[in-house]
């Protein structure tokens, strides 16, 4: 009785899941048809790319037509055409430093992935015509530069995007959520493509104060960094271990418990433990 039981749970289950995935995939479908824009934006190192990989790879389940651009001078992990995430996750690309220069291309697929939005000069103008011709455009962008100001294409193209998500990081020196991408190289140029050795993610109070003495001169994260890690090592040889903590409490309370014993009614040598 009991294994005809479970076999009907799994069968509900197993049905129950597959009518999700085919909503999903159908509601994929039905906005792959009208025609979006949609951007996936945030500070360096939150994931764009790898997020825009597994957006683009999710219409492959409906046989879309899709292609991935990337900025033609974006050589930070490949010397070829593909998108890679920090992670070496990689994707095949076309690349190019106007979207015009593929725009025949482009209009006959169902689906384009844009990594590196900002580095767009044609963005705009570009993803609306797609879109018009029902086409479905992804970008993955930086959600501002390293002085905390915008992009102007990204500006720009907020107020017509269909679908925004925010993503964020881990501030490099606090571990507090990270919306902003700190630049910790001696550089102000406001297009410098790199990777961990010339940004950090940052929240707000570290941006700002790094910032600071980024433009003094006096910012050397390799100092910064070992600091940090000293000041956690210290921090966790000044935390004693749950179980030992638990061990002193019991042994203390089997003294006390023991030496009351004569005078109250007959209680257990040490309290038991509990598992919830």
């Amino acid at each position: 009785m009991k294994q005809k039981i479970i076999i009907i749970e799994a069968v509900i289950l197993h049905v129950y899941i597959r009518k999700i995935l085919i909503f999903n995939i159908q509601k994929m479908s039905q906005e792959a048809d009208e025609g979006r824009i949609e951007l996936i934006v945030g500070p360096m190192f939150s994931g764009k790319s790898t997020r825009l990989i597994g957006v683009i790879r999710k219409f492959t389940y409906k046989a879309k037509k899709t292609i991935m651009v990337k900025y033609f001078a974006d050589k930070r992990f490949t010397e070829k055409s593909e998108v890679v995430t920090h992670d070496l996750l990689k994707y095949d690309s076309i690349e190019c430093k106007n979207l015009r220069e593929h725009f025949d291309k482009l209009k006959n697929y169902d689906i384009i992935g844009i990594d590196e939005g900002q580095f767009f000069p044609d963005l705009v103008e570009v993803c609306e015509e797609l879109a018009l011709m029902k086409k479905t455009v992804i970008i993955a962008a930086l959600n501002g530069d390293f002085r905390m100001e915008p992009f102007p294409v990204i500006a720009k193209i907020i107020p017509k995007a269909d679908k925004i998500k925010l993503l964020k990081a881990y501030c490099f020196n606090c571990h507090k959520d990270a919306r902003f991408t700190l630049r910790i190289v001696q550089s102000n140029e406001t297009v410098l493509i790199g990777a961990g050795e010339a940004y950090k993610p940052a929240c707000r109070e570290c941006h700002i104060h790094f910032s600071k003495e980024r433009e003094k001169g006096n910012l050397n994260i390799d100092e910064i960094l070992k600091d940090r890690k000293e000041k956690e090592v210290h921090s966790d040889d000044n935390i004693t271990p749950v179980k030992e903590k638990d061990k002193d409490r019991d042994e203390k309370d089997s003294k006390d418990l023991s030496s009351s014993s004569a005078e109250t009614s007959p209680l257990p040598a040490k309290r038991e433990e509990q598992v919830f």
